[in-house]
């Protein structure tokens, strides 16, 4: 009898042990899921910034290279304004695309943010059930319904980030086109 029941008490002690252990694992994954989300939007917040300082410093340096060759070329008057117009708006267009680019670049990483968040907590869940297992079938049943879900939640992860890829691709695609077509028509009606 006394075997029995310190066996029942050994049990009791692991099964407290285990539910411990998997409250503090889901306590710091939890931290650790918030300490990389608050670096990751640092970092990206700092690329787009880089980005837009970048993209300023090409601006300025387009017009002063168009100011200097036409003074070089001898181009003045109408002709100097005209192609000191044209880059400003070649150059303006290729900066609204990088600016549409560096937008979507930083919604894809959101959503993938938000899905390794997502997964986070759904593992800790997973650790909580697998603990819980009272047969090997059950743990098998478990853990392959965790592999399933997480293969599930890659691949649909994966679907909305190249859906989003191709929104802003296309964006982006726009912009420059409809200064290509701006230029052509300009071209159309000098010649």
């Amino acid at each position: 009898m006394t075997t029995r029941t310190d066996t029942t008490d050994q049990n009791k002690a692991a099964d407290e042990a285990a539910r411990t252990g998997a409250d503090e694992a889901a306590r710091v994954g939890e931290q650790t899921a918030r300490a990389g989300a608050d670096m990751y939007r640092r970092s990206t917040e700092t690329a787009r910034d880089s980005l837009q300082s970048g993209l300023n410093t090409a601006n300025e340096t387009v017009q002063r290279i168009t100011d200097q060759f036409t003074q070089v070329l001898g181009f003045n008057g109408p002709q100097a304004e005209e192609l000191a117009r044209r880059s400003s708006e070649n150059l303006q267009a290729v900066s609204q695309a990088s600016s549409i680019l560096a937008r979507g670049f930083q919604e894809a990483s959101n959503e993938v943010f938000r899905s390794v968040q997502d997964r986070m907590t759904k593992n800790m869940d997973g650790l909580n059930r697998l603990a819980g297992c009272r047969s090997v079938q059950d743990f098998v049943a478990v853990q392959s319904e965790l592999v399933r879900d997480s293969l599930w939640q890659v691949i649909d992860t994966n679907k909305r980030v190249a859906e989003l890829s191709v929104q802003v691709a296309n964006e982006a695609t726009r912009t420059i086109q409809a200064q290509t077509d701006k230029n052509t028509e300009r071209a159309r009606r000098v010649a």
